[in-house]
């Protein structure tokens, strides 16, 4: 509770009026994380990296991932995590290209990453995380190098992100800051870190059958501005040999309060795993021009 009441104590002393920046990190940092309709607070593999360090300790591996939103935009991640003594060490790096369409609002959306604007622009969060367990509970930190360019206007900055997780009744409860630093600056305009708190939880696998299993996910995140953002998703999992593995999921979450609307609140996605090896699949629609289809190959 403390850590709400101070989000929410930084966001009645900003000004409302500013866009949130850089426009990467509004988006789902992982392929699987978006079909659950991105509550991966308490997820595990790489990509967990972009929700919560601390849940970098559960899982080894790599996963890289591509992203298009229409004819317009793509967005490419690559994460990675490991063990190095009694640490897990991770890094990784999400890189949008986007086209912008500088006026009013000066700083774009994600629900306008389908449509071209008018000037060549590009988002960028660089990660290094570490993870560490005492008594049970995980613990993680991370630090990021982030980058804003809309046209020939460049600004960068450092932030932070905290977390933790614990394994309860063989479900895990997490919870993380992210996004803590100094606010972007590009021609006079201020674009804020979308700094925000997130509680999540994965709900123990349920078999449903020889051959079929179910579980879930949820979190709620308080912005900072105060605004809330619940999100919700679950997987079905079949395996119907040993080492093959089809998974389907479906997701719901909050998007942004905007006028056109453009992003639908509603996600699929799926995967198949053949031993380490995995390929992933997440589709979201949009209103208007395209749709969001992203593809990741993964190693764990």
């Amino acid at each position: 509770m403390t850590l709400f009441s101070l989000l929410t104590s930084a966001g009645a002393a900003a000004a409302q009026s500013r866009d949130p920046a850089p426009l990467v990190l509004l988006l789902p940092g992982g392929t699987r994380a978006l079909g659950v309709g991105n509550a991966f607070v308490a997820g595990r593999g790489a990509e967990v990296l972009f929700y919560n360090p601390a849940q970098m300790f559960i899982l080894r591996g790599t996963t890289l991932s591509v992203e298009r939103f229409g004819s317009a935009s793509t967005l490419g991640t690559l994460s990675t995590v490991g063990p190095f003594g009694k640490v897990h060490l991770g890094a990784g790096v999400q890189y949008l290209d986007y086209d912008a369409s500088p006026g009013l609002s000066f700083f774009t959306t994600p629900s306008t990453l389908t449509r071209r604007g008018t000037a060549n622009s590009s988002s960028l969060a660089a990660t290094v995380a570490v993870a560490a367990q005492w008594k049970g509970v995980r613990f993680g930190v991370s630090g990021k190098y982030l980058e804003e360019r809309i046209g020939e206007s460049r600004a960068g900055a450092a932030a932070f992100d905290f977390g933790a997780a614990r394994d309860v009744m063989r479900g895990t409860i997490g919870v993380s800051v992210q996004n803590v630093g100094e606010d972007l600056e590009l021609q006079g305009q201020v674009g804020e870190l979308p700094t925000r708190v997130t509680l999540g939880a994965a709900l123990p696998s349920i078999l449903v059958s020889s051959y079929f299993d179910f579980t879930a996910f949820a979190s709620v995140s308080r912005e900072r501005n105060g605004r809330i953002v619940p999100g919700a998703g679950a997987e079905l999992i079949y395996q119907p040999v040993q080492g093959w593995t089809f998974i389907g999921r479906a997701g719901a979450r909050r998007v942004r309060d905007l006028p056109d609307r453009a992003e639908s609140p509603v996600t699929v996605g799926g995967s198949f795993g053949l031993d380490r090896f995995w390929i992933d699949y997440a589709f979201q629609p949009y209103r208007g021009p395209g749709s969001a289809h992203r593809v990741a190959i993964r190693i764990q």
